[in-house]
C-alpha cells in the first residue's frame, strides 16, 4: 500500500499545484471556452489522481459511509478529464464555433456515461471494500462489468482522440513553424497515451475475468499506476510553451561561453582603463549570457574612453601591413581596432592630452551577434596578431625617440 499511497499522492500533489497555477495565470481569460477546458482538464486530472491513493479511498468511504464510494469518485473524475481532455484539443484545432459542434456532443456523451455508471454502481451489491483491487473482485457481477465497460470505454475514446489531435496538431504547418508550441502538443500526446494504455488494459483484463481467465489480473494493478505518471508529461506540456522561449538552447549556452573565453584576454588587458564598471550581477555568476553581455558593455566603454588617444600613425600602419598580407576585409578592421587599443591603452600614449577623435572611427555591430562576433576577431587579433605587434612596435620606438609629442 505504501507505493500505491506514494506515486499516487505525489503524482496528485504535483497536479493540484498546476491546477493553481493555471487558475492563478489564466484568471484574466476565464470567459475563453478554451481555458474553461484547460483548467477543467487539469481539475479531474489532479483530483482523481489524488483521490486514488489508498489513504484516501479509506478516508472517502468512511467519510460517506458507502463501502467503495471512491471508486465511483475517481472513475467519475477520470471519465470527466477523459472528455475535457477531448473538449480541449478540438478547442485547439477548430475555430471556436465549429470546436463547439463537437465539444457539445462531448458534454452530452460524458455526461450520460457518468450519470449511467452512478446508477450501475448504486444498483450494484458492494458491500467489501476493495481500495486495489475493485475492478477485478467485482468483475463478473453484471451490473458492475457494465459500470467498469462504459467507464474503461469513455476512457479510452476520450484520451485516444487527445493524442490523435494532438499528435496531428504538432504536425499542422502553422503549428509546426511554432517549435515549443508543436513539442508542447507532442508532450500532451505522451500524456494522452498513459490513460489511453491504462484503458487498454484494463478493459482486456475485465474481459478476461469474464471468460473465468484470472492470471492476467496482476495487470489490473499496475495499469492505474501508470495511468498516474501521465500527471509528468501533462506538466511538461504545458510548461514548454510558456517557458521554452524564454530557455536559450544548450548550443547558444555552450556559444555564450565559448564567446566568454575568447574575449577574456582582451577584458582582461584594458580592464586597467575604468575596472570599476567591471560587474557581475548576483547570482549570474554561471550564466554565460550575462556574462559575455556585461564583457560587450565593458569593452565598449573602454573604447570609448580609449578613442581620444588613437594615434593615426598607428591605424595607418596597421592598414597596410594588413591590405600587404591580403586580410579580408573584416578582420583588416580587427587587426586596426586591436592596434589602436593596444597602443592606446600603454602609460605612454596615455599620458598624451587627449585628441578628439571623428565619430566615423566609433563603429558597433549592427545587432548583438555581430557585435559578439566583432569584438572576438578584435580579441584574438589583439592576442596573437604579428601585424598589431609590429604596429604597436613602431609607435612605441617612435615615442621612445621623442617623434610623438
Amino acid at each position: 500500500m505504501a507505493i500505491f499511497n506514494l506515486i499516487y499522492l505525489s503524482c496528485g500533489i504535483v497536479g493540484l499545484l498546476l491546477l493553481a497555477y493555471k487558475i492563478r495565470a489564466l484568471r484574466s481569460s476565464w470567459g475563453s471556452p478554451r481555458v474553461v477546458a484547460l483548467i477543467s482538464t487539469v481539475f479531474f486530472s489532479a483530483f482523481a489522481v489524488f483521490f486514488a491513493a489508498p489513504a484516501n479511498i479509506t478516508w472517502i468511504n468512511w467519510t460517506t459511509g458507502v463501502p467503495n464510494f471512491a471508486a465511483l469518485l475517481v472513475y467519475s473524475l477520470v471519465v470527466c478529464f477523459a472528455g475535457a481532455a477531448f473538449a480541449l484539443v478540438l478547442y485547439w484545432r477548430y475555430p471556436p464555433v465549429a470546436a463547439w459542434q463537437r465539444v457539445r456532443l462531448i458534454l452530452v456523451s460524458y455526461s450520460t456515461v457518468v450519470a449511467a455508471m452512478i446508477v450501475l454502481f448504486f444498483k450494484s451489491e458492494l458491500d467489501e471494500e476493495r481500495q486495489v483491487d475493485f475492478d477485478t473482485y467485482y468483475a463478473t457481477q453484471p451490473t458492475v462489468a457494465v459500470f467498469l465497460f462504459i467507464y474503461f470505454v469513455a476512457t479510452g475514446i476520450g484520451c485516444g482522440g487527445q493524442a490523435y489531435h494532438c499528435w496531428q496538431g504538432s504536425r499542422d504547418p502553422a503549428i509546426s513553424a511554432r517549435p515549443w508550441l508543436a513539442r508542447g502538443l507532442r508532450w500532451y500526446c505522451a500524456a494522452a497515451l498513459f490513460p489511453t494504455g491504462f484503458a487498454v488494459v484494463k478493459l482486456f483484463v475485465l474481459m478476461m475475468d469474464w471468460a473465468g481467465e484470472r492470471s492476467f489480473d496482476v495487470l489490473s494493478l499496475t495499469a492505474p499506476l501508470m495511468a498516474s505518471l501521465s500527471m509528468i508529461p501533462l506538466v511538461i506540456a504545458m510548461a514548454l510553451p510558456v517557458l521554452g522561449p524564454r530557455r536559450p538552447s544548450p548550443s547558444l549556452w555552450v556559444r555564450r561561453w565559448r564567446t566568454y573565453f575568447a574575449l577574456r584576454p582582451l577584458h582582461r588587458a584594458l580592464v586597467h582603463v575604468n575596472p570599476g564598471i567591471v560587474l557581475v550581477a548576483p547570482g549570474k555568476f554561471l550564466n554565460p549570457h550575462h556574462r559575455v553581455r556585461r564583457q560587450i558593455i565593458e569593452l565598449n566603454d573602454w573604447r570609448w574612453a580609449l578613442t581620444p588617444y588613437f594615434d593615426l600613425s598607428v591605424g595607418e600602419a596597421a592598414t597596410s601591413l594588413a591590405a600587404a598580407a591580403s586580410l579580408p576585409s573584416d578582420e583588416v578592421v580587427a587587426v586596426v581596432e586591436a592596434a589602436q587599443l593596444r597602443a592606446a591603452g600603454s602609460s605612454s600614449a596615455r599620458s598624451r592630452p587627449a585628441k578628439r577623435r571623428p565619430i566615423s572611427e566609433i563603429v558597433d555591430g549592427t545587432d548583438l551577434a555581430a557585435e559578439h562576433d566583432r569584438w572576438v576577431r578584435i580579441s584574438r587579433a589583439y592576442q596573437h596578431s604579428p601585424i598589431v605587434d609590429a604596429a604597436v612596435a613602431d609607435f612605441v620606438r617612435a615615442e621612445a625617440a621623442g617623434g610623438k609629442q
